[in-house]
């Protein structure tokens, strides 16, 4: 009987590959497969933290580590994709971990060996002629040459060169260098439920916060109804009851996980709809008049590229072209349910200028937006009850939260500190 050989593949490793594998094959998002694999891992604490580290950086970098694994091959189809996704975690260690060499390549083989035994003669090949190669990465000057700029900092030069062009070099180097690192943690307290909180970005906790609690309300882009909890938190807090709100999403299951979230939580007041927020009358059941809608528009989600680690390289320079379209058609559509002397909001977590103070002007020249003007912002202000992931109460106002020309709220991320979002409050005459 042959003798078994022991698996060496380390645990974490060997998790990272699976869940940059599914995400891979199904084009399914990170965090809900690790949110659902962490109820039932077997793998300890540090086991499961590392393979989170890993499979985050790999997706977030994933187009810059196959520039790295290409250049070790003399055709990037030598190797089979599984191979590939066990090379990137690899590649990942090397060029943003900066882990030493003789560890990468003894690690990556053997985690080749779990998945392909029969490739690992390949992979120990073309791991130390990464690792020779990391030593000049990235492959350029940084201050001079945009592609070895959005290498270093794994993202697709299309977007670094946007970043540039909107907010200078050094501004786009910090920002996107902040989104490497992990998102800091934010709660806010549950009024519905003494004791428990739920979480959600400052930024976007603040943006909710600038919704007047004006019944009836209309919530656009409402999804699984996190800002929703928000507003009807403050509204108990504020009013000592709920509001009614009208919260509407393109998909029918977003509408019922709202449902199933606002039972879970006692939350009475909200109406949940499903249909094409271009398309208002065909809504079945929504009243025709608002004092206040909220537009939490679809968008590129470059404000969270931290949380979203898939989005820069499944984003593309048309599909913020296409959303910036959606945006104003969604904003011209929602102008007419507002009421006169009503208020209606708009929000994105976007960092582009072309999906946020763009839309605005664009919606303000236009036919629908001629009633209305911007209602400037004054200050700005921690919202009530945003706690931070130990606890402790925020009582600062971020530094990278600003107040544009326009008086709109606009924030970009910053290390340790909230995501970046948009948000414009107008009112009609």
């Amino acid at each position: 009987m042959a003798k078994r050989v022991r698996n060496k593949a380390n645990p974490g490793r060997v998790l990272a590959y699976e869940f940059t594998r599914e995400v891979r094959q199904r084009d399914a998002f990170l965090r809900e497969l690790i949110d659902a694999r962490r109820q039932t891992s077997a793998l300890s604490s540090e086991d499961f933290a590392f393979a989170q580290v890993l499979s985050f950086g790999v997706i977030m970098c994933s187009g810059t580590l196959d520039v790295a694994i290409n250049r070790s091959l003399k055709n990037p189809r030598d190797i089979k994709p599984k191979v590939r996704d066990c090379l990137r975690i690899s590649a990942y260690e090397l060029l943003f971990l900066h882990k030493p060499d003789h560890v990468v390549v003894n690690e990556g083989v053997e985690l080749v060996r779990h998945v392909a035994a029969r490739a690992s003669g390949l992979a120990n090949a073309v791991l130390r002629k990464m690792a020779l190669d990391a030593q000049a990465f990235p492959w350029g000057d940084a201050d001079e040459d945009d592609g070895a700029f959005a290498r270093e900092l794994g993202v697709p030069t299309w977007l670094a060169v946007r970043l540039i062009g909107q907010y200078g070099r050094q501004s786009a180097q910090r920002m996107l260098s902040t989104c490497l690192e992990a998102a800091p943690t934010y709660l806010r307290d549950n009024p519905f439920m003494q004791g428990e909180r739920f979480a959600s970005d400052l930024s976007a906790q603040f943006v909710a916060s600038l919704v007047p609690l004006d019944e009836p309300m209309l919530e656009i882009g409402a999804g699984r109804g996190t800002k929703t909890m928000l507003m009807e938190s403050r509204a108990l807090e504020e009013l000592e009851h709920s509001v009614a709100i009208h919260a509407l999403d393109l998909h029918e299951y977003r509408a019922q996980l709202l449902e199933e979230r606002m039972r879970a939580n006692g939350v009475g007041g909200v109406t949940a709809h499903c249909g094409d927020a271009r398309k208002l009358d065909e809504v079945e059941g929504l009243p025709t008049q608002f004092e206040s809608v909220f537009v939490d528009a679809p968008c590129s989600g470059t404000g969270t590229l931290r949380r979203h680690p898939e989005i820069r390289w499944r984003l593309s320079p048309e599909d913020v072209d296409e959303l910036a379209q959606l945006q104003l058609a969604m904003l011209k559509q929602a102008a007419g349910r507002v009421a006169s002397g009503g208020t209606l909001v708009y929000a994105t977590c976007s960092v582009f200028e072309q999906e946020n103070q763009g839309v605005i002007e664009a919606f303000l020249a236009s036919d629908e937006g001629e009633a209305f003007h911007v209602r400037a912002l004054d200050g700005l202000h921690v919202p009530a009850g945003a706690v931070l992931s130990d606890g402790t109460a925020v009582d600062v106002v971020p530094a990278n939260w600003r107040v544009d020309e326009l008086g709109c709220f606009t924030s970009v991320p910053a290390s340790n500190a909230p995501d970046g979002h948009f948000a414009c409050v107008l009112t009609r005459e």
